[in-house]
């Protein structure tokens, strides 16, 4: 477990991952050196990390990979995929399939290519489901630790309310930049960011061959326009969040947004996403025990009365979240740079001993 100072420096960064030490500092009531000090001992231990992720405009394809795989084979199958670009999330999971995938790519067709040749021919595959993400209604950059009170998030400034109404996420969504297409620039500046999100501005452009000025540019320009966010994520154990479970729902089509924007207030949801089969709505969230699956699905039913639960999977260890590959402990080991921005890395260690 981790103490409230350090959780303290982890809601901060949910709220401002870029944030100086100095406004950090002046939050938290430390020094600068004190905030940058704990921080650094976080990001080191692999406790956590900032990344940065597909953002809401992004040019993404994200589905959802259920595999089953032959009795004893599930690990190997899964530290098979842990260095795929395109597998951003792999779970070992308790339910009707082993392994739960969550994989981004630049589009449908590159998804197929990566189900049909890549992922279905792992030794150790014996089966597969799909399930096609429509749209994201909220991810794990919005979830927040209970750490910091409203006024110390509102001083490190410009937190959204989740959900946002749908007046004010078409404000936003006007307001941004238009996207544009991705140069190799910027594929190496969002790869470098999902490493390490608060990498100083000339240390990033030292990696990416370009200068300080222009890395902070095009980066700033890509977050503001949505094709990134950035995110500060935490290893779940060490927060006593030891079980993550998501509910696979179905909800009639004319309550489908309102069911999902008011799941997206519920604190232990991480991730809600509109999906394309027999279930059309993914909830995925972090709980202390495992007794607190049933006592929630109560509480769903009294806020949503439509939402019925045909499903839940259970996640026995998270392999890679987002990029991020995790020991056993749930603490990043290494990063692999997430498709669309990447077609091939290879895993890069974050402490010593770690393989």
């Amino acid at each position: 477990m981790i103490g409230e100072e350090e959780l303290a420096m982890v809601h901060a960064l949910q709220v401002q991952p870029r944030a100086t030490w100095a406004e950090l500092a002046a939050v938290l009531g430390c020094t600068a050196t004190t905030a940058s000090r704990r921080w650094e001992q976080l990001q080191e231990s692999g406790t956590a990390w900032v990344n940065a992720v597909p953002g809401p405009q992004a040019a993404a394809f994200v589905a959802f990979v259920a595999l089953r795989c032959a009795p004893g084979r599930r690990q190997e199958v899964a530290a098979a995929l842990v260095g795929d670009p395109a597998a951003v999330t792999v779970e070992i999971t308790a339910g009707s399939h082993d392994l739960l995938v969550e994989v981004i790519t630049p589009g449908p067709g590159d998804f197929t290519r990566y189900l049909l040749d890549r992922v279905e021919r792992l030794p150790g595959v014996v089966g597969s489901d799909v399930t096609v993400a429509t749209t994201v209604v909220t991810e794990a950059s919005r979830w927040r630790l209970d750490a910091l009170d409203p006024g110390q998030s509102q001083a490190l400034a410009h937190e959204t309310a989740v959900p946002r109404s749908a007046a004010a996420g078409a404000a936003a969504a006007a307001a941004r930049p238009p996207a544009r297409h991705l140069t190799e620039l910027d594929r190496r500046l969002l790869s470098e960011l999902s490493r390490d999100g608060r990498m100083p501005w000339q240390q990033l452009a030292e990696h990416t061959g370009t200068s300080a000025a222009t890395a902070r540019r095009r980066c700033e320009r890509l977050l503001a326009a949505g094709e990134a966010t950035l995110r500060c994520d935490v290893a779940a154990p060490l927060i006593d969040r030891q079980v993550t479970v998501s509910l696979w729902t179905r909800v009639p089509a004319t309550d489908l947004g309102g069911v999902a924007r008011a799941l997206a207030t519920v604190p232990s949801v991480r991730f809600i996403a509109t999906t394309a089969g027999t279930h059309n709505l993914l909830v995925t969230l972090w709980l202390r025990s495992v007794d607190e699956v049933h006592r929630l699905e109560v509480d769903l039913a009294a806020r949503c009365p439509t939402l019925a639960v045909l499903e839940r999977t259970i996640v026995l260890h998270s392999a890679k979240r987002m990029g991020r590959v995790l020991d056993a402990d749930g603490r990043s080991s290494g990063t692999v740079p997430m498709g669309p921005w990447a077609t091939s890395a290879p895993v890069r260690q974050e402490r010593e001993g770690v393989s």
